[in-house]
Protein backbone atom coordinates (compact mmCIF):
# COMPACT_ATOMS: atom_id res chain seq x y z
CA UNK A 1 0.00 0.00 0.00
CA UNK A 2 1.35 3.37 -0.84
CA UNK A 3 0.08 6.29 0.78
CA UNK A 4 0.60 10.30 0.52
CA UNK A 5 0.41 12.86 3.44
CA UNK A 6 -0.32 16.22 2.67
CA UNK A 7 1.35 18.65 5.25
CA UNK A 8 -1.51 21.15 5.84
CA UNK A 9 1.54 23.96 7.22
CA UNK A 10 2.07 27.43 5.71
CA UNK A 11 5.71 27.29 7.18
CA UNK A 12 6.39 23.54 5.10
CA UNK A 13 8.56 23.73 2.78
CA UNK A 14 7.20 19.80 1.89
CA UNK A 15 3.57 20.06 0.87
CA UNK A 16 3.38 16.39 0.64
CA UNK A 17 5.25 13.35 2.05
CA UNK A 18 5.02 9.82 0.22
CA UNK A 19 5.10 6.74 1.88
CA UNK A 20 6.35 3.70 -0.18
CA UNK A 21 7.36 1.34 2.91
CA UNK A 22 5.06 0.85 6.49
CA UNK A 23 5.25 1.08 8.90
CA UNK A 24 7.07 4.51 9.37
CA UNK A 25 7.80 6.28 12.21
CA UNK A 26 6.46 9.58 12.81
CA UNK A 27 8.53 12.43 15.17
CA UNK A 28 10.73 14.90 16.12
CA UNK A 29 14.19 13.01 16.43
CA UNK A 30 17.26 11.42 14.27
CA UNK A 31 15.52 7.92 14.36
CA UNK A 32 12.10 8.98 12.81
CA UNK A 33 11.79 8.12 9.04
CA UNK A 34 9.47 10.95 8.48
CA UNK A 35 10.44 14.33 11.17
CA UNK A 36 8.58 17.04 11.53
CA UNK A 37 10.38 20.55 12.57
CA UNK A 38 7.25 20.94 15.41
CA UNK A 39 8.80 21.45 18.77
CA UNK A 40 4.80 20.34 19.84
CA UNK A 41 5.88 16.68 18.23
CA UNK A 42 7.22 13.81 20.49
CA UNK A 43 10.95 11.99 18.53
CA UNK A 44 9.45 9.58 18.64
CA UNK A 45 5.27 10.59 18.47
CA UNK A 46 3.78 7.93 15.91
CA UNK A 47 3.41 5.00 13.93
CA UNK A 48 1.80 4.39 10.33
CA UNK A 49 1.63 1.07 9.24
CA UNK A 50 -0.71 -1.07 7.13
CA UNK A 51 -2.82 -3.93 8.97
CA UNK A 52 -5.16 -6.44 7.07
CA UNK A 53 -5.42 -3.97 3.79
CA UNK A 54 -5.66 -0.76 5.58
CA UNK A 55 -3.64 1.94 7.09
CA UNK A 56 -3.66 2.44 10.63
CA UNK A 57 -2.21 5.08 12.98
CA UNK A 58 -0.63 4.32 16.36
CA UNK A 59 0.58 6.78 19.23
CA UNK A 60 4.12 5.72 20.76
CA UNK A 61 3.08 7.29 24.17
CA UNK A 62 3.80 11.47 22.73
CA UNK A 63 3.37 13.97 24.87
CA UNK A 64 1.03 16.04 23.23
CA UNK A 65 -1.01 12.81 21.55
CA UNK A 66 -2.28 12.08 18.31
CA UNK A 67 -5.32 13.56 17.17
CA UNK A 68 -7.33 11.74 13.94
CA UNK A 69 -10.38 13.94 12.39
CA UNK A 70 -10.37 16.04 16.04
CA UNK A 71 -10.26 12.90 18.33
CA UNK A 72 -7.18 11.80 20.09
CA UNK A 73 -6.43 7.97 19.60
CA UNK A 74 -3.87 5.87 20.76
CA UNK A 75 -4.88 3.80 17.51
CA UNK A 76 -6.83 4.22 14.90
CA UNK A 77 -7.63 3.14 11.25
CA UNK A 78 -6.73 5.71 8.76
CA UNK A 79 -9.15 6.32 5.59
CA UNK A 80 -8.65 8.54 2.46
CA UNK A 81 -9.13 12.42 3.69
CA UNK A 82 -8.90 11.66 7.43
CA UNK A 83 -6.87 14.31 9.11
CA UNK A 84 -3.82 13.61 10.83
CA UNK A 85 -2.98 16.12 13.77
CA UNK A 86 0.78 15.46 15.28
CA UNK A 87 1.27 18.37 17.22
CA UNK A 88 0.56 21.31 15.65
CA UNK A 89 0.96 20.04 11.93
CA UNK A 90 -2.16 18.87 10.02
CA UNK A 91 -1.60 16.05 7.64
CA UNK A 92 -4.39 15.08 5.09
CA UNK A 93 -4.72 10.94 4.51
CA UNK A 94 -4.23 10.05 0.81
CA UNK A 95 -3.77 6.96 -1.22
CA UNK A 96 -1.49 7.26 -4.09
CA UNK A 97 -1.83 4.11 -6.17
CA UNK A 98 1.19 5.84 -8.16
CA UNK A 99 3.71 6.61 -5.91
CA UNK A 100 5.21 3.41 -5.74
CA UNK A 101 8.48 5.39 -7.86
CA UNK A 102 8.50 8.51 -6.10
CA UNK A 103 11.12 8.46 -3.18
CA UNK A 104 10.14 8.96 0.89
CA UNK A 105 10.19 12.60 1.74
CA UNK A 106 11.59 12.14 5.25
CA UNK A 107 11.82 15.87 6.54
CA UNK A 108 9.22 18.53 6.73
CA UNK A 109 10.69 22.43 8.36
Amino acid sequence: MKAMLQVYDPQSEEPEVFVAELPVTVGRGREAEIRLADWWVSRAHCQIDEVDGSLVVRDLGSKHGTLVNRHSIVESQLSPDDELMIGLTSLRVRIDREAGDRPLKSSIS
